[in-house]
């Protein structure tokens, strides 16, 4: 058992080994945004800004987002009346020559509703890479509320970032001590075998009755001729 002992000691030292790096895990990387105005089906993207993330342990980020033209607010309010999507395109780069695309949609009247005022939630897997996005309004909901132009000119963006949740790690300490403890009541000849007979030897009965099955199949004239 001592061989045991020292592969669940090592697996239990290999997890909390990466468990440590996944949580202390930190990077860079830049997210350029692209949104879609058009009501026609396969809309036009276009630019509108790059979100530097500095860290992405601590969310800490840098927004440079355009302000939208006059020609843009009249293709938003013309989404939000023909209840369309507003369409956004996030392109993630890193230093190391990554890319990642994802991309997010909101009610083109929630958006323009609320004033240009959204949230973005970034999605990470456990190395720290992007792998989704969403983003809602500030209401989420639309009811028909009349915005002025001019407080359709900025962007009032929230970042989160959402790191993958950890699993419990397993408690291989207490595993391994009640594997000891089994083994020193075996020893002593402290365990009892409490299973009924058909547990203890049913790998021995099963196969006697499925040969004397098949031998009164496969004889079915003889089995007739001993009862006469």
């Amino acid at each position: 058992m001592a061989w045991l002992s020292l592969i669940l000691t090592c697996l239990m030292v290999y997890i909390n080994h990466v468990y440590t790096l996944e949580v202390e895990y930190d990077g860079q990387m830049t997210m350029k945004l692209e949104h879609a105005l058009g009501t026609e089906a396969s809309p036009d993207f276009t630019d509108r800004g790059v979100i530097e993330i500095l860290s992405i342990r601590n969310a800490a980020v840098v927004m440079k987002q355009n302000q939208l033209t006059d020609d843009e607010r009249r293709q938003l309010k013309a989404l939000s009346d023909d209840d369309g999507w507003y369409l956004l395109k996030a392109t993630f780069s890193s230093g190391d020559s990554r890319e990642a695309k994802l991309r997010t949609f909101v009610k083109g009247c929630a958006l323009y509703e609320s004033g240009l005022s959204d949230s973005l939630t970034i999605s990470l897997d456990h190395t720290g890479w992007p792998v989704g996005i969403s983003m809602m309004t500030n209401p989420p909901y639309c009811d028909g509320r009349i915005v002025h132009p001019n407080d359709l000119r900025n962007f009032n963006t929230t970042v989160f970032i959402r790191h993958m949740e950890q699993g419990p790690v397993p408690d291989t300490a207490t595993y391994i001590q009640k594997i000891e403890r089994e083994k020193e009541a075996r020893e002593r000849g402290e365990t009892k075998d409490n299973r009924s007979f058909l547990a203890k030897y049913w790998m021995y009965i099963v196969p006697a009755v499925i040969f004397l099955l098949l031998t009164g199949a496969v004889n079915p004239e003889g089995a007739a001729g001993g009862g006469r």
